[in-house]
């Protein structure tokens, strides 16, 4: 069954790219980009082999701590997950949890990605090739560590995909409150270093030591125990890696088996009279009704919805960030990186609505309209977001003094993003999940697509942001408060005026050429 799984998915994939030059394109353009980067890291591995081993230990658990972390994330940030072996539309065969879990496992290891990570996860093998032990350990320990990066990211879509699925938000807001519970104690348990390049130096070392006993390190620091004669901590170290994969793979199979039972398909539910939610709130115009269709989508569609999953969780790891490496930047970056995370989101709003576009341009509504309509909806949304995460920096890292100088930043980077936005997504389509579908899942070549779509919005939006920056940042370093009122009021009116000036731009691409997105739309379908 295994097999046959396989063999459908390769075959699927295959048909896909055929007919699909763009999408044929964007995996190659990933492919190369990969090599790229595989090829950086396994020269740093060649260059770590030639430092001393306590060195060559922290690069390692440092990389290898990311790269976990970075299969656990990345999956909530893009597109790209394949849906041919989407459990949802498989659960009708007869096909046994464990067989799904192997064949779900199989194509995580054998696409770009995990090859990449196959190889890179082999290669520290090169780090260690003065030490013929920690080399040949360096080869087991790096399969296992494939295997918790894979493992791991697919439990964490497939728990999300279930919780969006089933339309358990609030069981979603637990799950991330207790995260953030269990995060925010690390930031302030995290050892503090004093200044100094030796107190720099014992810093960095305490943070690998933290690193090397926890699930995200644990596996790649067993060859550097050996290196260094640690038996006993290599032994510790390995019972950690392996209880790791086995809870990962343990809540993994709990989760796909609950997320085969939720189907989302139950009765709609009639809406009692006067409770129309936000089409009963906003004006009864073209832009009122689609900021009030916009909110609904924002709250009900999974694919839109599983957004708001990152807004507590990425804070609080910039936050942990942080407090490891005592760089106000990084707490600085955390209101930004929120504001521009939600609008990153819709750089292609117009691929989620598909062919039901079709429904405003019969209608004759203006893409004016349909600009300011969406824009309205998604500064309802992010605004308040990124005004609670900034504030709650700012009383973390004691800066509290110096908060309108951040919201400035937030609020205008916020602000730009949407205007960013309003002009790309009337411009750009890429292949999304169906609605009611998995919202995790695309086609191949997708997440390229996704991924290269999204450096270009974020480009434009950090140009577009300089000047309110370059203000904000002055204010912050100088701490003067007046000029933080400055940068304050220089987000909100620069801002401001990006975002209706994109609202306005968008809204002329769209009536220039509403029926041929529109034909794209159909074509991804």
């Amino acid at each position: 069954m295994v097999a046959v799984l396989l063999r459908l998915r390769f075959r699927v994939l295959a048909n896909t790219l055929g007919r699909n030059t763009i999408q044929l394109i964007a995996v190659i353009v990933g492919a190369f980009s990969t090599l790229g980067l595989l090829a950086s890291v396994l020269g740093g591995l060649v260059f770590a082999s030639a430092a001393p081993p306590e060195a060559t230990q922290a690069a390692l658990v440092v990389g290898g701590s990311a790269l976990v972390l970075g299969w656990l994330i990345v999956p909530l940030l893009f597109d790209g997950v394949d849906r041919t072996l989407d459990p949802i539309m498989l659960a009708r065969f007869p096909i046994r949890t464990g067989q799904l879990m192997v064949a779900l496992f199989l194509v995580g290891v054998t696409w770009v990605p995990g090859i990449a990570t196959i190889i890179a996860a082999l290669g520290t093998a090169i780090a260690w090739k003065d030490h013929p032990l920690s080399a040949l350990a360096a080869i087991v320990t790096g399969l296992i560590g494939v295997a918790t990066c894979v493992v791991g990211s697919l439990l964490v879509t497939s728990a999300a995909s279930t919780l969006l699925r089933g339309r358990r938000a609030p069981q979603i807001g637990i799950a991330l409150l207790v995260l953030l519970a269990l995060i925010l104690p690390l930031v302030s348990a995290t050892p503090r270093g004093e200044g100094g390049r030796g107190s720099l130096l014992s810093h960095v070392n305490a943070i690998v030591d933290i690193l090397a006993w926890t699930p995200l390190g644990a596996v790649w620091s067993i060859p550097g125990h050996l290196a260094l004669g640690e038996t006993t901590a290599a032994l510790g170290a390995l019972g950690i890696a392996l209880g790791t994969l086995l809870v990962l793979v343990g809540l993994w199979r709990l989760t796909l088996g609950v997320g085969l039972r939720v189907r989302g398909e139950g009765p709609a539910r009639a809406a009692g009279a006067g409770r129309l939610g936000p089409l009963g709130v906003m004006p009864s115009t073209p832009t009122g009704a689609i900021a009030a269709r916009s909110l609904i989508y924002w709250f009900r569609d999974a694919r839109l919805a599983r957004q708001l999953i990152l807004i507590p969780v990425l804070p609080a790891l910039m936050l942990l960030w942080w407090t490891l490496f005592h760089i106000d930047g990084i707490a600085v970056a955390i209101g930004p990186v929120v504001a521009s995370l939600l609008p990153l989101s819709v750089f292609a709003g117009l691929s989620y609505d598909g062919t039901a576009y079709a429904a405003e341009l019969a209608a004759g509504v203006r893409g004016l309209h349909d600009r300011l309509g969406r824009a309205i909806a998604l500064v309802i949304v992010a605004a308040p977001a990124t005004i609670i995460v900034q504030v709650v920096v700012a009383v973390v890292i004691n800066r509290i003094d110096e908060l309108p100088a951040m919201l400035g930043l937030a609020l205008g980077t916020l602000l730009v993003s949407v205007g960013v936005v309003s002009v790309s997504s009337a411009r750009i389509v890429v292949p999304v999940a169906r609605a009611g579908r998995n919202p995790f899942s695309s086609q191949a070549g997708a997440a390229t697509v996704s991924i290269v779509g999204s450096y270009a919005v974020t480009g434009v939006t950090g140009a577009l942001t300089l000047p309110i920056a370059a203000v904000s940042i002055v204010a912050l370093v100088i701490e003067s408060a007046l000029l933080g009122w400055v940068a304050l009021l220089a987000g909100l009116v620069l801002g401001a005026g990006v975002a209706f000036g994109g609202a306005v731009l968008g809204g002329r691409m769209l009536d220039a050429s509403g029926p041929a997105v529109l034909a794209r739309l159909r074509l991804i379908r």
